[in-house]
């Protein structure tokens, strides 16, 4: 049902070519914050919630606390079982990413990826440490140093990279860019602002920020078909939607309205 690769992309979450913009983020400040998300699989008429993740922030004197979980309904689980936490802790200010930590349990796999990070100038340079361990109880370690300049994030900083873009300034086909750090390498994550749009959802309309992001291994081979994501234009920059195509059907990503 959920390709491997969509199914990474998925998390998260939260998250391309007319004309590149300055990445100067948008003031938005976030304070402590709980977010709870459905994952539905749609092919034809067929529509079923096939997971659930929450994303919960909290901010202190030391910076940003991020924990993220995932895991598939039960009726999913003989499809492809998933149970994931990530965390992270992210600087005062421009919310850059100090630590992150991956735990994932995933169709009878185990991995747990830990990235710390240091900055020199206007270049973050991640320290990435991955542990394995498949279905036949064989272990591999590996560790790798990656660096790039600024903006840079992982899977879970990027959620918040991605709300304090300045989209009120954005003309539609704008493009941001941004490097992704994983465990064992650095991808490129282009964003590009369609315009705004009102979304439906439960019952409530919503004005918002329409954008699509891709990911590639450099600038001309994407790694991953493109996606796309409906961000609120109101303070909250809540992420209400995110929607991607997979061979047979699509994904989606709904917030649940508290």
């Amino acid at each position: 049902m959920m390709s491997t690769m969509f199914k990474k992309r998925l998390i998260p979450a939260i998250i391309f070519m007319a004309c590149v913009m300055p990445l100067a983020l948008h003031a938005v400040e976030y304070d402590n914050e709980y977010l709870s998300y459905r994952a539905t699989y749609k092919w034809g008429f067929i529509q079923k919630v096939a997971g659930d993740a929450s994303l919960t922030l909290r901010h202190d004197p030391d910076g940003y606390h991020a924990i993220l979980t995932a895991k598939t309904r039960p009726w999913a689980d003989p499809i492809f079982s998933v149970r994931d936490t990530l965390t992270g802790r992210m600087r005062n200010g421009d919310m850059a990413p100090v630590l992150y930590d991956k735990t994932t349990h995933e169709g009878g796999k185990y991995g747990h990826d830990v990235i710390t990070y240091t900055y020199t100038g206007n270049t973050a340079t991640a320290h990435c440490t991955r542990y394995k361990l498949d279905k036949k109880g064989r272990e591999t370690t590996s560790e790798i140093t990656l660096s790039a300049k600024e903006p840079a994030v992982d899977m879970l900083s990027v959620y918040y990279f991605v709300r304090r873009l300045p989209f009120e300034s954005m003309k539609p086909g704008t493009v941001s860019h941004a490097t992704i750090f994983s465990g064992k390498k650095k991808e490129n994550l282009a964003l590009t602002f369609e315009g705004i749009e009102n979304v439906k959802l439960d019952g409530h309309t919503y004005e918002c920020y329409r954008v699509s992001f891709t990911f590639s291994v450099d600038r001309l081979q994407n790694s991953s078909a493109p996606m796309r994501a409906w961000i609120r234009t109101d303070g909250t920059r809540i992420p209400i939607k995110l929607e991607g195509e997979l061979t047979i059907g699509k994904i989606q990503v709904l917030w649940n309205r508290p």
